[in-house]
């Protein structure tokens, strides 16, 4: 009887509670496995006392749609599909934060690549999607190098497209993030710029409001059990990466490369978390993703901020 159990499981999700404690159950949105994995080999999703039903995404925009559509209570995203998400009206709310070190979010090039500054991308083919990180990211770096936002030549490609063309030389350079950026150079590329002082690029966990109130303690205790093993996973990183290249089946040398380098941390909701949100907002509307301005500030609820511990400054990580 346990092995037919056990393939049901595989199917449908992972469900993890503690027996006669599965009155509240949370569906959260998970991607390539990244936090089922990381709570799991942190050895957080013990002593639960809701369940768990994890769903796979493969990008962050089925995410989003999923939490709009009220089909998970939780989703770990990055900002600019939800805020794009939260200016239509969408019924979610960001609990959380998560950020990195910003090292792994940055535009590439390819091997042997002519390209050695921002201003040798004019004229050249450059591969971001529209209202992404990749966007933002090549933007800002050309407004910050005195050139104008359409000098390159764009081709809108999805990070996977994006960074197969790069490699067999049909594009130019690619802004992306991790783990594409250690793939890129495992094949010989580079990086030409990181998002550092050029965008915040933060991670959020957001909550569908439907059930909101309802779930609010498991959300809460789950946040705290996602700090507490990003914490773990800081110094735990070859762990972290062997497991996580298991369930992906993903070369872990790339793993631990990427978590390395973006040694990413969890932090409560903060007066900065308000203002870079206004800031990719404003983005967005420049980007012609947004039709008029939005004001961010009710997308937070800072509520679940007495769940977290206060982050430590970057420069002590």
């Amino acid at each position: 009887m346990l092995k037919p159990l056990l393939a049901l499981a595989s199917l449908c999700g992972m469900l993890l509670a503690v027996p006669g404690q599965a009155a509240t159950s949370l569906t959260i949105g998970d991607q390539f496995y990244y936090s089922s994995t990381l709570l799991e080999e942190a050895g957080e999703l013990q002593d639960l006392p809701y369940a768990i039903q994890w769903k796979r995404f493969n990008a962050g925009g089925p995410v989003v749609e999923a939490l709009n559509v009220g089909s998970i209570d939780v989703g770990i995203v990055g900002d600019t599909p939800v805020i794009a998400l939260a200016a239509r009206g969408g019924p979610i709310k960001v609990v959380a934060v998560t950020r990195n070190r910003l090292d792994g979010t940055a535009i590439v090039v390819g091997k042997d690549s002519p390209i050695h500054s921002v201003a040798d991308l004019a004229g050249k083919r450059v591969a971001i999607w529209k209202g992404s990180w990749s966007q933002q990211l090549v933007y800002s770096a050309l407004e910050q190098a005195g050139l104008p936002v359409d000098a390159p030549q764009y081709h809108y490609l999805m990070p996977t497209e994006a960074i197969a063309a790069l490699s067999q030389g049909a594009l130019d350079a690619t802004a992306t993030w991790e783990p594409y950026v250690s793939m890129v150079e495992r094949q010989g590329g580079r990086i030409l710029v990181t998002a550092k002082n050029l965008m915040p690029a933060p991670v959020y966990v957001v909550a569908n409001t439907a059930h909101l109130e309802e779930h609010r303690a498991a959300i809460g205790d789950f946040v705290a059990r996602l700090q507490r093993a990003r914490d773990w996973a800081r110094q735990h990183v070859d762990i972290y990466a062997k497991a996580w290249a298991r369930k992906n089946n993903s070369d872990p040398a790339i793993a631990e490369s990427w978590f390395r380098r973006d040694a990413t941390w969890v932090e409560p909701i903060s007066s900065q978390t308000l203002k870079d949100g206004q800031r990719t907002a404003d983005f967005l509307v420049r980007a012609g993703v947004l039709a008029a301005p939005y004001e961010v500030t009710g997308l937070y609820d800072q509520s679940f901020n007495h769940y977290l511990q206060p982050h430590p400054s970057e420069a002590s990580r």
